[in-house]
């Protein structure tokens, strides 16, 4: 027997989608942001998805707001990442895109708003694994492992 649609929608999970873009260096050295929120925290430029908004878009329009820079070309998704519902939040999933290569004129050329991020650092993976926290890092390996490969990861906590 099938619920009515109503009934039926209590049973499924619901949450929040937040999306992200991998972006490095030509050197292929990830480009991270450090959020005004909180200051122990780095991140790629992202956000969460507008309601009617797809993904790719919420992509290219949170990293113009958050560093004017515009995003070119087609979507290329590099990971998955599911959150579960803690500390009151619902469960979250994240979908990473790939954001390309920044040239070191375009990374000097970012502009920060100052409501999201205080400063832009390029860093190589290992340096990065001595900042971060070790889900962060987890999370940054995964996507240059992803766009290493051309497979893309999934990751849960």
């Amino acid at each position: 027997m099938q619920l009515p649609l109503a009934e039926h929608l209590k049973t499924l999970t619901h949450g929040i989608v937040w999306t992200c873009a991998f972006t490095t260096d030509t050197a292929g050295r990830p480009v991270m942001l450090k959020s005004v929120y909180d200051p122990e925290v780095w991140q790629f430029g992202g956000g969460n998805v507008d309601h009617g908004e797809h993904p790719w878009e919420s992509t290219v329009r949170e990293v113009r707001e958050e560093t004017g820079h515009t995003l070119r070309g087609e979507p290329r998704l590099l990971g998955v990442i599911f959150q579960a519902p803690a500390d009151g939040w619902p469960a979250k999933l994240g979908l990473a895109f790939d954001g390309g290569l920044l040239t070191a004129d375009q990374i000097e050329a970012l502009v920060l708003d100052p409501a999201e991020h205080t400063e832009v650092r390029v860093y190589a993976l290992d340096d990065w694994r001595r900042i971060l926290t070790p889900a962060r890092y987890a999370l940054v390996a995964a996507l240059a492992t992803a766009r290493r490969t051309g497979t893309a990861q999934y990751l849960a906590t």
